[in-house]
């Protein structure tokens, strides 16, 4: 009776094997996989000399609109000659939240009468028409007012000191957009586990004038971008921006919307600048210093790693995985972190070896995978390998790309070892 009822085990196994050979059949062999389908390499990139990311400071600082001097012109201001000027103090002006430095551009403390330049990049001083400053240093501006004066006969030769130093020098708002985590605790998710739902942060900036660059705004925001963003920056220009967008943004991450989604409303999203962070050893840089330095309204977006994920099933554990940023991912890999066990007991971990649905037997580990890899067309290529060949020939180790399912199966062989084994392993215990 035993005898009859492993036989009839032994077809039924049989039997049933034959479907996981129809759908494998047609899969093309990983070692056959054209070079246009395979996963590119993440590994030989490097990061890029970040400091391109910043503005080119000039010696000299260099007059303009919002800037805020300070000006003493002996005998004129203060117009008493026995009175000494004002210092003016280091004092700082918080303009907003965020602000590089925290709490303003002050260089040090100065003499003189605070003197802001008009938009029109002219200042107004007692007793001369306004004078045009935009485009001159400092010492350039102080020989100018000293020409003024004397030309006008208000000050004599030798009578004519002036001093010009600088307040606070103009700044740019920027509004920075992030999607990645922002904690200032260590946040790590578990093996399959998959992050499903984030919420962005919106900071608006005030950069100095000199300073107004992606690098400086990405300091002030949190640093590079994290893993769970791409590694690279998008800059979207005011210019191409229409009136109130900055406001707009604003009101609609405050409603709880996301900031990958406010953004690609925006029609200047196709437009953006994109500035990678790592490129190819040989690959030239794809972006200009005019690309990097930020103007009055100008938008940085870093966007979130949405769908860089592979999807496990078959005898591996049912799961959603994220992909690593940074480092290629092959098959064996992307086993591992589906707790999967390459040549162990029953191809999964022993907390899973014996759940429902895995397959009859757990001795003889099941080495069939097969990859659904989606194409750029909609279509899908099922590829097959063999796990035991993988790890011995690194043509069959294929790299794994966001999207793919990866399914583990039973060959026909190791399902009826795993059926003899335990068949004769029940006998042994009814006996």
């Amino acid at each position: 009776m035993i005898r009859k009822l492993f036989f009839a085990g032994i077809t039924a196994v049989l039997a049933n094997s034959s479907g996981c050979i129809t759908f494998t059949q047609h899969a093309l062999p990983a070692n056959r996989l054209p070079s246009q389908f395979a996963a590119p390499e993440k590994s030989s990139l490097q990061p890029i000399n970040f400091a391109i990311l910043g503005n080119e400071r000039p010696a000299e600082h260099v007059i303009d609109a919002g800037d805020v001097l300070a000006i003493s012109i002996q005998g004129i201001v203060p117009p008493d000659s026995k009175q000494l000027p004002p210092v003016i103090q280091s004092g700082q002006t918080q303009l907003t939240n965020i602000y590089y430095p925290p709490s303003g551009l002050n260089i040090g403390p100065g003499t003189g009468l605070p003197i802001a330049v008009q938009a029109d990049g002219q200042i107004v001083l007692p007793l001369v028409a306004p004078i045009p400053v935009r485009g001159l240093t400092l010492g350039e501006l102080s020989e100018k007012i000293r020409a003024t004066y004397r030309k006008s006969e208000i000050v004599k030769e030798g009578n004519d000191q002036v001093n010009v130093t600088l307040i606070r020098s103009r700044v740019n708002r920027i509004l920075v957009l992030r999607e990645d985590i922002q904690s200032p605790d260590f946040i790590a998710l578990q093996k399959g586990m998959a992050e499903l739902h984030r919420r962005g942060s919106a900071q608006v900036v005030d950069l100095p004038v000199f300073e107004s660059d992606v690098l400086h705004a990405l300091a002030v925001s949190g640093g590079l971008p994290g893993t769970d963003a791409h590694n690279e920056v998008w800059v979207l220009r005011k210019s191409s921006l229409q009136q109130n967008t900055l406001v707009q943004i604003q009101e609609r991450i405050a409603e709880g919307q996301s900031a990958e989604q406010v953004v690609k409303n925006i029609p200047a999203h196709l437009e953006a600048i994109r500035l990678p962070l790592k490129l190819c050893p040989d690959q030239p840089i794809p972006f200009t210093p005019e690309d990097v330095m930020l103007q009055d309204g100008d938008v940085v977006y870093i966007e979130p790693r949405r769908e860089e994920y592979f999807f496990t099933g078959g005898l591996l554990p049912g799961g959603q995985i994220p992909m690593p940023r940074d480092e290629d991912l092959d098959i064996l890999e992307a086993i591992a972190l589906a707790q999967g066990s390459v040549g162990g007991l029953g191809g999964t971990s022993s907390t899973v070896s014996l759940r429902a649905g895995a397959g009859i037997g757990n001795v003889i580990p099941p080495t069939r995978v097969l990859i659904l890899r989606k194409l750029p067309n909609g279509d899908q290529l099922p590829i097959r390998l063999d796990l035991s060949k993988a790890m011995k020939d690194s043509r069959e180790r294929i790299q794994v790309l966001p999207g793919d399912y990866i399914m583990m199966y039973y060959k026909p062989g190791e399902m009826f070892t795993n059926s003899a084994l335990n068949f004769f392993n029940f006998n042994y215990l009814i006996n």
